[in-house]
């Protein structure tokens, strides 16, 4: 069973090899384009390929799904075939100079997570020996669910104070790894914006956001319902300058 033996460490380096000692050369392999579109239980899947010109009439296309240790090859006429050993089935054999694997209607809610290829050669061992070959996918979920941000309802318009009194429009942009505020109208602040990421809640759980070395900028996201000040913005240029600090309400 050396093939399988193979296989699985193609997986656990998630590329095909022969275990030839070194990954083979990718780009003899052209693919012209690969479509996906519908659900993960209904999905439409296409790949096409432009084959080298001395394979046509005689070379072999190849699907291969990789998926937990297993593989299956994709044949025009047998469907998916999981190889236990013995014959690995082709799709077909090539006769085109585009050649396109489609697959309508495809249920992929029990393969998500694997890795789809496609190759060609005069047989499958030829294609793995000479790296005519290439992962064209991963099934995942599809339609891909949207990313939700939880922290939306903090972006926006925000009137922000200095300790002297003094007061500054700003606005901001607040995801679950990032802040970006506009300081372009905060003459204390040297820079029309700074984006930082997330590091960590502080000691009252505000969330932290900042940069960790000088000049430095922080920004505190206070998420406790009702809180007067939600945001809070800080600047230091130096460990001997002065610190400024914003407190900031929403507009």
């Amino acid at each position: 069973m050396p093939i399988r033996t193979t296989l699985r460490n193609l997986i656990a380096s998630a590329a095909l090899a022969l275990g030839l000692g070194a990954t083979p050369a990718f780009a003899q392999i052209t693919t012209v384009a690969t479509t996906i579109s519908g659900t993960t239980q209904a999905l439409n899947f296409a790949v096409s390929v432009n084959p080298e010109a001395q394979f046509l009439g005689q070379g072999k296309l190849y699907f291969v799904l990789l998926h937990n240790n297993q593989f299956y090859l994709l044949s025009e006429t047998r469907g998916f075939v999981p190889y236990t050993g013995g014959e690995i089935p082709e799709y077909r054999t090539m006769r085109q100079s585009t050649e396109t694997i489609a697959i309508g209607n495809w249920n992929t809610s029990a393969q998500l997570g694997a890795a789809v290829f496609v190759g060609y050669g005069t047989d499958f061992f030829e294609m793995l020996a000479s790296g005519r070959f290439r992962q064209v996918a991963t099934l995942a979920e599809y339609p891909i669910p949207p990313v939700v941000n939880p922290y939306a309802a903090y972006s926006g318009a925000y009137l922000c104070s200095s300790s002297a009194g003094a007061s500054y429009n700003a606005t901001a942009t607040i995801t679950n790894t990032q802040a970006v505020v506009d300081t372009s109208r905060i003459p204390a602040i040297p820079v029309p914006s700074v984006s930082l990421p997330f590091d960590g809640l502080g000691s009252s759980g505000d969330r932290i956001y900042a940069n960790r070395s000088f000049p430095q900028y922080l920004v505190s996201l206070d998420t406790t319902a009702g809180a007067r000040y939600p945001l809070a913005l800080a600047y230091q240029a130096s460990d001997f300058s002065t610190s400024h600090i914003f407190v900031c309400t929403r507009r």
